[in-house]
């Protein structure tokens, strides 16, 4: 399907096109239309010049590529993600709408930043088999995977396995999402009552192979020791919300109406409208008719001033100190086993010799720091870079990889750009050829190419001088 992207003052819509609408596909937009069906994106319809197009407002919501283009896939999102579209899929059929037509595609599946849900878009028409496009998201999911999460590998490829298999239908898909879901707590309960706790029993573990003699009771003095030794520097965590809050105008216009209608009724009496006509006693019947319409009038204006469209959004931080020993507890294991590998490796009768002249030799293998938004050294910064305007108060944006992924999203994006107007997933720069690309990934503030605002996931050519503005920070492009 062949789509484009639009942006307004206020929203981002997805703009599909299609040449001619058929009549089940009408009663489909009209069933959306007239039910709010919780995942799927309402297609708003519109016909220009014989040609129906349909519009998906996809505000503050991100493509579920772009979130995870950096990073990978956890088993708690790889299962509320299954969930969430299961539950979609279910309630299509409960409004008699064709589930071939709910577009499954990880470019076009979108999910609510603040609350992790996930939606798709009901196109009419599209009519491609379902299980034919859950094959390819969870294709594509298996190549996000974080293989060491053992539960997320057996959960992905469970799944896999029964969507493969000869005449799978979507009951069977539904049967393995909802038998992991209950058999996994059972499980997990079950293996505290037999055994340790996993962290513990490799600690455990790790100590006994350095050392075979020790007994059960010395290994775990050692251990202990090992903790009570490791000096303590509670961790700060910072992590941040997206909510939303509408404006005070919102609160002004709704004691406006208020006082309004307060006024109206207030004069009726006073005129004597809704009195009897002979002047002397209040005609019910009137003065129900002045309250219901204006009770149906204030309840209309309620709805357009309150509607879900006029909300605002804003990033609210927060800050926790952890105990790194109860949240990091396998770091205590990594010590371990450098204390182990330093014992064997003096044993050893041709251990290879330090070289002097080079005391770094020593930490090839420790763990290295980085610096985020670090510039890197030696002369190799980067193919290209964003100079800011202002450079006494913003960096170099240092360019090195590609794609490269600007936002406030600390932990998956290259570069953080710590500033309360820019969203979480901002703008994406590629590279294809000899010629460099910016795309705005959705966001709240926009993304300018040379004072030009630009459509959302839709790429455009940036040359050497041009200047880029992130949320309102200008940057000036500049290949190395």
């Amino acid at each position: 399907m062949e789509v484009s992207y639009i942006k307004d003052i206020r929203h981002n819509y997805l703009v599909v096109s299609k040449k001619d609408e058929k009549a089940d596909e009408a009663y489909c937009v009209r069933m959306l239309e007239a039910n709010s069906i919780g995942g799927i994106i309402k297609p708003e319809n519109r016909i220009i010049d014989g040609q129906t197009i349909y519009y998906y407002e996809i505000t503050s919501k991100q493509a579920l590529d772009i979130i995870y283009a950096k990073s990978t896939i956890s088993y708690e999102r790889i299962k509320k993600l299954f969930n969430d579209l299961l539950e979609i899929i279910t309630d299509s059929y409960e409004y008699l709408l064709n589930p071939n037509d709910l577009v499954i595609d990880p470019e076009h599946i979108y999910i609510e930043l603040s609350t992790k849900q996930a939606y798709i878009c009901y196109l009419p028409g599209y009519n491609r088999e379902l299980m034919d496009n859950m094959i390819k998201l969870i294709e594509y999911i298996m190549n996000k995977l974080e293989y060491k999460d053992k539960e997320a590998v057996l959960y992905v490829y469970n799944l896999y396995s029964v969507c493969r298999k000869e005449g799978a239908s979507f009951n069977d898909f539904c049967n393995a999402v909802k038998k992991d879901k209950q058999e996994g707590p059972r499980k997990i309960e079950a293996r505290k009552d037999k055994q340790e706790e996993p962290r513990e029993l490799e600690a455990r573990k790790v100590i006994a192979v350095g050392d075979s003699k020790l007994d059960d009771y010395e290994i775990d003095n050692k251990r202990l020791k090992l903790m009570n030794e490791v000096p303590l520097m509670m961790e700060k965590i910072s992590d941040e919300t997206e909510e939303y809050y509408y404006p005070i105008k919102a609160y002004i216009y709704t004691g406006i109406s208020a006082l309004l209608a307060i006024f109206i009724l207030y004069l009726s009496f006073f005129t004597r409208i809704i009195y009897t006509s002979l002047g002397n006693r209040v005609d019910y019947s009137k003065m129900f008719a002045l309250v219901l319409i204006l009770f149906c009038s204030l309840g209309y204006i309620m709805k357009k001033i309150w509607a879900r469209n006029m909300r605002l959004t804003r990033i609210v931080s927060r800050e926790r100190y952890v105990d790194p020993r109860k949240e990091e507890y396998s770091k205590s294991i990594d010590f371990v086993k450098q204390d182990i590998s330093t014992n064997q490796s003096t044993n050893k009768e041709n251990t290879p010799a330090i070289n002097k002249n080079n005391p770094d030799q020593s930490d090839e293998n420790m763990a290295k720091t980085v610096l985020l938004n670090g510039d890197i050294k030696d002369g190799h910064r980067g193919e290209c870079c964003l100079k800011p305007e202002s450079e006494e108060v913003y960096e170099p944006i240092w360019i090195c990889e590609f794609p490269y992924v600007i936002g406030k999203q600390k932990d998956n994006v290259d570069y953080y750009l710590d500033k309360d107007v820019v969203s979480r997933y901002h703008a994406k720069i590629t590279k294809e050829g000899e010629k460099y690309y910016i795309t705005d990934l959705n966001s709240t503030n926009g993304t300018y190419l040379n004072d030009t605002p630009l459509p959302c996931y839709q790429r455009y050519e940036i040359n050497q001088g041009d200047v880029v503005a992130i949320a309102g920070i200008k940057y000036k492009f500049k290949t190395a």
